[in-house]
């Protein structure tokens, strides 16, 4: 399959992967979600408050996730592709979940980590609508680490990933991470997932 394509149903797949995945956990929790957040909206655009590192080498497996801002501090699990075309999403709802068929930390193009929102539980990406421009995230691999800086934030209607899905998996040009999570809970199913685009801004 062309790239472009492949990425548009890895894309819409891994979406309805991890609603389902996350709409199971709320049902057999709690038939009402504790609360519903609000929509997602894309940041402004303004000048970078950060320099992106103008050299980066892939630092490998990533095994550590760390948003301060946010109070995230997860593992991160290899994950694959499933036979439908979906990525694989971690079973538990306090890790995350790099696919590993994509790029690594630190490579051209972007690495892909996903984790869960749940209303009726705690997951791991619950407040990932809450970072900001510039906000700083670190991925670890044993010894070795890389630190992004948040670009910009963005929520995606389940019916238009296709417009965003060679951007999320591209794999070449300037090294960069993508987040996702699920967003925009309606009582019954999630409506957009919300995607945070970030640049290496240092490696240590």
């Amino acid at each position: 399959m062309p790239r472009g394509r492949r990425a548009v149903a890895l894309v819409a797949a891994t979406v309805t992967a991890l609603a389902v995945a996350v709409a199971v956990v709320l049902v057999a929790q709690e038939d009402e979600p504790r609360h519903v957040r609000a929509a997602a909206t894309p940041s402004v655009t303004a000048p970078p408050i950060f320099k992106p590192s103008k050299a980066t080498a892939p630092i490998g497996v990533p095994d550590r996730l760390v948003i301060s801002s946010i109070g995230v501090d997860a593992p991160v699990l290899p994950v694959g592709t499933t036979p439908e075309g979906a990525q694989e999403v971690p079973s538990s709802l306090e890790a995350t979940g790099w696919w590993r068929d994509g790029q690594q930390p630190g490579s051209a193009g972007n690495a892909v980590i996903v984790g869960h929102t749940a209303s009726a539980a705690d997951g791991v990406f619950d407040d990932l609508v809450e970072l900001d421009e510039g906000d700083t995230i670190t991925v670890s691999s044993g010894s070795e680490s890389l630190s992004y800086a948040v670009t910009r934030e963005e929520a995606v209607e389940v019916a238009d990933f296709a417009s965003v899905a060679d951007e999320i998996y591209r794999e070449t040009g300037p090294s960069g991470l993508v987040l996702m999570t699920c967003g925009d809970w309606n009582g019954t199913e999630f409506e957009t997932t919300v995607i945070i685009h970030a640049e290496v801004a240092q490696q240590s």
